[in-house]
């Protein structure tokens, strides 16, 4: 167990390797340790949605809904 990381708050599970970039940068976004950089929570949704979109071949047309 990494108590430092624990106490930090920076104990990030690994990435996998096979990991698309998409995903990864979104994660990574998300753990910044700076709030400006982390994604709103409709920031997160819109690029969750493309990304699932790209996944089941619909390509990136996938509108936003508000």
């Amino acid at each position: 167990m990494n108590v430092g990381g624990i106490v930090k708050n920076t104990l990030r599970p690994p990435i996998p390797v096979r990991c698309d970039s998409e995903w990864k940068n979104l994660m990574e976004q998300c753990w910044s340790a700076d709030p400006n950089v982390r994604p709103s929570f409709t920031e997160i949704t819109y690029s969750l949605r493309l990304m699932s979109a790209k996944l089941q071949g619909k390509g990136p047309s996938l509108a936003r809904e508000a």
